[in-house]
């Protein structure tokens, strides 16, 4: 049983290196447990530790480069396509509570306070929406080809997930093939991103921020981290109140995203997270104290752009009939993207 306070953690093994259906369906049960919460720590996960291992080295040489040399791969000052490189600022994230506003001067008001992050997005080279924007070659020798290898083993990683999160789901055979068709990997996306040193009292005082309070658009979230620390996950059970990821090894953490949460009919919630000072850091002088940098590696698992996403019969009953409307990822995204970046 998992200590109050603490988020679950399953091996999931079974799925990764394993084949034993009994295996498989212990672990199963163990997530769908864990994932009531809407986020679980993940162990076995099978991702080779040296190829992970290269991927944080070349986000930090990335992050090194000199501003100039970044913004040859700048990401566009709109949501589409969402690749390449994005400075400190750029990009902001909402809640979806906020969205809903649709107000204008709302979002301009929480505009205000700047996210203190860069990143950069990459993706599959066949997504025409989303198509990759690429450093030249010469800026970053290898970076191409090592992010690219680093995505397609981590979709490899995603497809015996979306196994495990099917079974947990106990989805019928037709439902289990209809999900797994909406997730060819084209509509994937790999992050890098660097949360530089800023000061703790701004961020005490909200006039700086990491990262909001927000979930992903995603069917699911896979999330690789430094030992620096800083993820939180929303507290289901205690309103108000965050769970820290806390870095452990080669320990993952898996969070639900929107297009689970609709395919689940609610079942697994979409889990609401932020990047704050960590909760092991002694701010009680914050006065002149600066948070670590913070590196991290999420890879977005994402439907489709035309996949049709909807409650499965099997996750629904006579009395909690459908609650979410069919929508296509690319419709969503549209949606949830339009106070990302600034309009042009």
């Amino acid at each position: 049983m998992t200590p109050k306070g603490q988020i679950p953690t399953v091996d999931i093994s079974a799925f990764t290196t394993g084949n034993d259906s009994s295996a498989r369906q212990a672990t199963a049960k163990s997530l769908a447990q864990a994932c009531l919460n809407g986020c679980v720590g993940i162990i076995g996960h099978g991702v080779p530790a040296e190829l992970l291992k290269q991927g944080f080295d070349i986000a930090k040489q990335l992050f090194d480069l000199p501003m100039s040399d970044k913004m040859k791969a700048p990401h566009p000052k709109g949501a589409i396509p969402h690749r390449g490189y994005s400075a400190p600022g750029m990009e902001k994230a909402y809640s979806k509570e906020d969205l809903e506003t649709n107000d204008d001067a709302h979002r301009d008001s929480l505009r205000k306070v700047t996210d203190c992050k860069e990143t950069y997005e990459v993706g599959s080279e066949h997504n025409p929406i989303q198509y990759n924007i690429w450093l030249p070659e010469d800026v970053l020798p290898g970076f191409r080809d090592l992010t690219t290898k680093l995505y397609w083993e981590l979709h490899k990683t995603s497809v015996q997930f979306l196994d495990a999160l099917i079974m947990s789901l106990g989805m019928t055979a037709d439902e289990a093939q209809y999900v797994r068709s909406l997730h060819s990997g084209h509509g994937n996306q790999l992050r890098l991103a660097h949360y530089p040193p800023i000061p703790v009292e701004k961020l005490n005082r909200e006039v700086l921020a990491r990262l909001p309070a927000h979930t992903d658009w995603s069917t699911f979230t896979l999330l690789f981290q430094d030992s620096a620390g800083g993820l939180e996950f929303a507290d289901r059970e205690n309103e108000g109140e965050f769970l820290p990821a806390i870095p452990d090894g080669d320990k993952l953490y898996l969070n639900v995203g929107d297009m689970l949460m609709r395919l689940s009919n609610g079942r697994y919630p979409s889990a609401t997270h932020r990047v704050t000072v960590p909760q092991s850091f002694d701010d009680s002088s914050a006065a002149g104290k600066m948070t670590p940098a913070r590196y991290s590696i999420p890879y977005f698992v994402v439907p489709d752009d035309e996949a049709v996403v909807f409650p499965q019969p099997s996750c629904t009953t006579a009395g909690n009939p459908a609650r979410y409307e069919k929508v296509t990822m690319v419709s969503y995204a549209e949606q949830m993207s339009k106070w990302q970046y600034e309009k042009t």
